[in-house]
């Protein structure tokens, strides 16, 4: 029988690229090598199998000179936020609290969903709010400086100074589409305020991470001193450490947590086992199951995003704050799961790496993807698309077109685009699907998808 230690050691030393090519043979590379290729100083691992943890561990460092990552270390979790709040909100629905398919504008006292033609007829509810569904906008929030003046909720959905974000709008009929909103998700947060009359912090402490033994875990922002807490810092893509360490976010419920690899795993294995019909502190096996299924026409359920069905069916959510990227993975039957967390702008890439290389050693069924057949595209249409684009939070993609081969240049390296057609690329390092579009004949824009799901669009700059 293979032991922890032997599968901790197989993963930490046979990375492979989040992309296979038919006919290359993939390279394996070393935990400590993809850390230095990608700029993350740190970054914590834990393992779930059979429904127990089955071993975590840390590497390198919160900081440089600073102690090393250890399954304790605290990191912000993001969009990881979202499924933890979304089990509070749904603990709320079960206690008559809350109710899924009630427009929220009766339960909202400080701001109000303004009123357009989009929802005259369809109400925005707390299940579309809850699923990415309800026709908001505003996908997601750079965060604040330490000691800046940060806005109130209302500030933030209404997009009013000092808040650096616009309004939080309905642009499309509620329940017809589905698109990724952290604007939505902080709509819910200030409903959780003005329902219960308390701290949403206090509330989601109080009936989610102290009923599941997170206690190391907190919605506080700021944090407070890192040092102190045991906490990691966040480095930008060169690994290079945020000049104040951190960024702040006042938007709680969609990107306000800090938690450890070792309490997201207290949080996950209790879903399963509640899913699994043992009793839960937090929400019925009923609701648990309601929160896993997916809404039309979106991927997500009440909170996590869903993939796969039947027996390799999966609840998983990722989060990219400035500095920090985390994911964790989760089947609904079985008992396995993978968390990793890391404090670095280029985590994202490294982590899938990790999760296909526990998927691998762990024989996950359905979650490492085939090789691809790459396209032959001719050296013109590859020239048409280099050039510089301009994303969200003004994030400056660029493309070079050299022989046949197109990538973009970061710190590291190259990341290179590989054809499927002559329209759409894979990301050879982070698996996302770019798609160019054209208009006039000239290249427009880039849109960038994550498992099938529009993430974000980058404009062509002259």
């Amino acid at each position: 029988m293979t032991s922890a230690n032997e599968y901790q050691a197989a993963i930490e030393n046979s990375l492979v690229g989040a992309v296979r090519v038919a006919g290359r043979v993939p390279e394996s590379f070393s935990m400590v090598d993809r850390m230095q290729r990608y700029g993350v100083p740190g970054v914590a691992v834990a393992v779930v199998e059979d429904g127990e943890l089955h071993w975590a561990s840390g590497y390198g460092v919160r900081a440089q000179g600073r102690s090393p990552v250890v399954p304790g270390t605290l990191f912000q979790a993001a969009s990881i936020s979202k499924v933890v709040n979304a089990v509070g909100v749904l603990a709320l629905v079960e206690s008559g609290a809350l109710d899924l398919d009630v427009d929220v504008n009766s339960y909202l006292k400080r701001w109000r969903v303004p009123d357009n033609e989009f929802s005259a007829e369809t109400p925005v509810t707390l299940r579309r709010l809850l699923s990415h569904t309800a026709g908001t906008t505003t996908p997601g929030f750079p965060g604040y400086a330490p000691g800046a003046t940060l806005p109130t909720l209302a500030e933030v959905l209404g997009g009013r100074a000092p808040c650096n974000t616009t309004a939080v709008l309905i642009d499309t009929k509620p329940g017809t589409n589905f698109r990724y909103s952290g604007g939505g998700t902080t709509i819910v947060q200030m409903l959780v305020e003005d329902v219960t009359g308390r701290a949403y912090a206090d509330v989601m402490r109080d009936i989610v991470l102290a009923p599941l033994g997170m206690s190391a875990s907190s919605f506080q922002q700021p944090l407070g001193d890192l040092d102190a807490a045991g906490a990691a810092c966040g480095h930008d893509i060169s690994g290079q450490m945020l000049a104040d360490g951190v960024n702040v976010y006042p938007e709680l419920a969609a990107a306000g947590l800090w938690t450890t690899v070792l309490d997201l795993v207290r949080f996950v294995t209790a879903i399963q086992r509640t899913l699994g019909g043992l009793e839960s502190p937090i929400i019925s096996r009923e609701m648990a199951d309601l929160m896993i299924t997916a809404i039309a026409p979106g991927p997500h359920g009440l909170g996590p995003e869903i993939a796969s069905d039947g027996a390799t069916k999966r609840f998983r959510h990722n989060g990219t704050n400035v500095g920090f990227c985390s994911q964790f993975e989760a089947f609904v039957s079985g008992g396995r799961a993978a968390v990793v967390m890391t404090n670095g702008d280029g985590g994202n890439t490294l982590l899938g790496e990790i999760l296909n290389s526990v998927a691998t050693a762990y024989e996950w069924p359905e979650f490492v993807p085939p090789a691809i057949v790459a396209a032959e595209v001719p050296a013109l249409v590859l020239e048409q698309y280099a050039g510089r684009y301009s994303g969200p939070f003004d994030r400056p993609l660029r493309l070079v077109h050299e022989g046949v081969e197109l990538f973009s240049p970061s710190p590291y390296g190259r990341r290179q685009l590989i054809p499927l057609t002559t329209t759409r690329f894979l990301d050879a390092e982070t698996g996302a699907e770019i798609a160019f579009e054209t208009e006039a004949g000239q290249v427009t824009r880039a849109v960038v998808y994550v498992g099938g799901i529009e993430l974000m669009t980058y404009e062509r700059l002259p």
